[in-house]
């Protein structure tokens, strides 16, 4: 039985944005994102300080590469996805307040910081020289942290 190729189109197209739309929304369940946003989501507009084309790591591998816009005021820490990924992933404000910062390790030769997001301490793993661009409005990382990584900041540049 043949059938008519706009319908064979049309088919292919239905099946791939379904398939589009559940694979957002799993990785949003498995990373993280979800349960962030069930506290976090937010319509603020975001601060001018910020970078669009990030990447990051969520929990669980779930990895956001070249797909994250990242910013932050003196309030928190603002995360968005591009566009086409946006499903299942709103965008997010998180207080300062509510931000662990971790300590800078080497993952593979680059320099990572882990951020833990609220109450669930929810990894986003950036890299170190990210990380210091959006903590520069919370008036950087604080003494302690400062101090641990004399030496190592300034080197990222």
């Amino acid at each position: 039985m043949n059938q008519h190729p706009a319908l064979s189109a049309v088919g292919f197209a239905v099946c791939f944005v379904a398939l589009w739309i559940t694979v957002g929304f799993i990785v949003s369940l498995i990373g993280g994102w979800r349960s962030l946003a069930e506290r976090y989501r937010t319509d603020r507009v975001f601060p001018a300080h910020k970078r669009w084309m990030q990447s990051a790591q969520m929990r669980f591998l779930c990895g956001y590469n070249h797909v994250l816009t990242l910013a932050s005021d003196s309030n928190g820490l603002y995360l968005a996805t591009f566009f086409l990924f946006r499903v299942g992933h709103p965008p997010l404000f998180i207080p300062w307040n509510e931000i662990k910062i971790g300590e800078v390790r080497l993952l593979l030769l680059i320099k990572m910081r882990t951020l833990r997001l609220g109450p669930d301490a929810i990894p986003l793993r950036v890299s170190e020289r990210l990380a210091q661009f959006l903590l520069e409005p919370r008036g950087g990382m604080g003494a302690a942290a400062t101090a641990a990584t004399a030496g190592t900041i300034s080197s990222t540049f």
